[in-house]
């Protein structure tokens, strides 16, 4: 059991700290070998990441870097595949152009690797998740989202960031995933309610969703799991919006 948790703006503004320090510490319950981070600033610039060993509490300060942040992920992890000693195995892990926070197990994990032949560099589970998406070269970054997860076996929540244009990847297959919404339209997400602003609502099951904010707009294309459309978006989107893959 691990915890994540994300924001996203609507407005180009960035997150409220204290609400997202608290978000932290509610997520801390489900994990609390490991704290990581990834954003990108409104510059537009790198994706800024961060990960160490120890509880969310040791490493609060290092949400204030995230002030001028459009879009974040976080994890508290609890670890089952490789120790959070070794700080490779802690979250996030890359994802191509971009990375991703994970909770849940990958049963399958192994012989997923062994299958498409790809070369691991850590003993957590969550890696290959990475890996099976740039595996995977071809389509957007919410077909391969669906695709790869389609591959797994076992329950699973994942939040990922890249961007040109920047983008929010947002998975649910049964662990648990919840949004809240500001008065601005800023969305928070975390696996447990507390503190997320509004009413708080559970992201659909079986579903994977980007998030894609550009200029000031943020617009929503999304991928349905294990049905015969996984591979294609639910809706008409123009594509030149969402950038790389």
């Amino acid at each position: 059991m691990c915890g994540i948790f994300g924001y996203i703006t609507s407005d180009g503004h960035g997150p409220n700290i204290e609400r997202l320090r608290r978000i932290a510490l509610t997520t801390e319950t489900r994990g609390g070998d490991a704290f990581g981070l990834a954003w990108i600033n409104n510059d537009g610039g790198r994706i800024h990441t961060f990960k160490a060993p120890g509880p969310a509490r040791r490493h609060l300060g290092e949400l204030d870097r995230c002030r001028h942040a459009v879009a974040i992920i976080g994890h508290c992890r609890l670890a089952t595949h490789g120790t959070w000693r070794d700080n490779r195995n802690n979250h996030p892990h890359v994802a191509g152009k971009g990375c991703l926070v994970h909770n849940g197990v990958i049963v399958n994990h192994a012989h997923l690797a062994h299958q498409h032949r790809l070369r691991t560099q850590t003993q957590c589970d969550s890696e290959i998740l990475g890996l099976l998406m740039t595996h995977r070269r071809y389509g957007r970054i919410v077909h391969r989202a669906a695709w790869t997860v389609n591959q797994t076996f076992g329950d699973i929540a994942v939040l990922g960031l890249w961007r040109k244009p920047t983008r929010l990847l947002i998975v649910r297959r049964g662990k648990p995933l919840n949004f809240g919404q500001t008065s601005n339209g800023g969305l928070y997400l975390a696996s447990l309610p507390g503190n997320l602003p509004g009413e708080p609502k559970t992201f659909v099951n079986y579903t994977a969703t980007v998030l894609a904010h550009r200029h000031s707009r943020t617009l929503l294309g999304s991928a349905i799991l294990h049905t015969p459309t996984a591979d294609r978006l639910s809706g008409s989107l123009d594509d030149s919006f969402w950038g790389e893959p």
